[in-house]
């Protein structure tokens, strides 16, 4: 089950109005899609398949433990799909050919790729997005760069 946290991030009644617009879009709700009550905000983890590209739900960082499914013709088409929105936080591939996962991972524009695998986060590593998913890095030394000001000052000295 996934909690919010009531000061930093949106309640469910959004994770469930993407999800009920995403349903009178024509999209088939297979799983969740249903506030839990109870002190907090809480929203069953929801599977939707049958969306439109440009959905909303799809075109939109939607968070919380809601997720789309969708069929694509061949590996070009799901690339096309995948880098055709705005958000570029993470993704995932998966596949039992680790060439195609890695050939896939480098052209997708998202600030982490999993691989097998979803949300493993290590400190080691970078984790930030691209595009409208932000500015920058957290964690690894990377994050350090954001709280850096180089500036190159030259002079003669004679």
């Amino acid at each position: 089950m996934w909690r919010w946290a009531p000061s930093s991030l949106p309640p469910a009644r959004e994770r469930k109005g993407f999800v009920e617009r995403a349903e009178h879009a024509g999209g088939k709700v297979l799983t969740g899609g249903e506030e839990i009550s109870g002190e907090g905000y809480y929203y069953k983890p929801t599977v939707v398949t049958d969306v439109e590209q440009k959905a909303e739900i799809i075109q939109r960082e939607v968070f919380g433990p809601v997720v789309t499914v969708q069929r694509f013709s061949d590996e070009e088409q799901a690339i096309t799909w995948a880098n055709d929105v705005d958000y570029g936080l993470a993704s995932s591939v998966w596949t039992k050919d680790i060439s195609r996962a890695m050939r896939v991972a480098r052209r997708l524009q998202y600030g982490a790729v999993w691989i097998n695998t979803h949300f493993w986060i290590t400190p080691e590593m970078p984790h930030g997005g691209y595009k409208e998913s932000g500015y920058g890095k957290d964690m690894s030394m990377y994050s350090l760069e954001d709280y850096t000001q180089i500036k190159h000052v030259m002079t003669p000295l004679s």
